[in-house]
């Protein structure tokens, strides 16, 4: 006998139009920000980085006598804004126009996080002001950590982990190269990976399926509840 419960999302539908309302989802996704998972994850990042916070300097000292090679240019355009804001815009643009109803939807969560994990890195960082290790402004936290990880978090929630670990391994290049590049001390980069994953979750709450199901089984002596999903 096996008791089965299931919940499905709704299938995804056309968004309004991702530029027309730009604002309103905005506003939605920042009033949508703080939530259990969000904080759940944004605490997880913080003691994370507080702990990776201790060798941050000895991590830099390597990092100097290291110097980085051209390799860790792919890091600095790629995680770039205006890099995955135009992937994000290129996948909406294809979506539309062979009238690809998931990919379309893809496009608008891309769109959406972009502007999401923007707005709030930035105030992250405005607020903090920490210097980096080259010595500019504004290095907590990584914007281009948290661009990618906002990139992958979206398709891991659309396409599971298929999708999720190349994309994960790609975001973690990233922070790999900003840190390399002496642009961001290594806790700032553990933080943009946690701001980037909790504006995704934000952006794409509901879109996964969920199905689950408790079986009773036989076992040596009694009875046990399998619970499989």
């Amino acid at each position: 006998m096996q008791a089965a419960l299931h919940t499905q999302p709704d299938p995804p539908s056309l968004e309004p139009n991702p530029f027309t309302h730009l604002f309103q989802n905005l506003g939605r996704d920042l009033k949508d920000f703080p939530s259990l998972r969000t904080v759940t994850i944004l605490g997880i990042g913080g003691s994370a980085a507080i702990v990776t916070s201790r060798d941050d300097d000895q991590v830099d000292d390597w990092t100097i006598d290291h110097p980085a090679a051209s390799w860790t240019k792919i890091g600095k355009v790629g995680g770039d804004g205006w890099t995955q804001g135009g992937i994000a815009i290129g996948t909406w643009a294809v979506g539309t126009l062979i009238d690809h109803r998931l990919t379309a939807h893809v496009g608008s969560d891309l769109i959406r996080v972009q502007a999401l994990t923007g707005v709030t890195t930035w105030v992250l960082k405005l607020s903090v002001n920490r210097t980096r290790p080259s010595g500019g402004d504004h290095a907590f936290p990584s914007g281009h950590t948290s661009a990618t990880f906002a990139t992958a978090g979206v398709l891991h929630r659309h396409f599971g982990w298929k999708a999720g670990v190349p994309a994960y391994a790609a975001a973690g290049f990233v922070g790999l190269t900003r840190v390399r590049d002496r642009s961001h001390w290594v806790s700032d980069t553990v933080f943009g990976a946690a701001m980037g994953l909790a504006a995704a979750w934000t952006v794409t709450r509901g879109h996964d399926a969920q199905s689950w199901s408790i079986t009773p089984v036989a076992t040596p002596g009694g009875g046990a509840l399998v619970l499989r999903w």
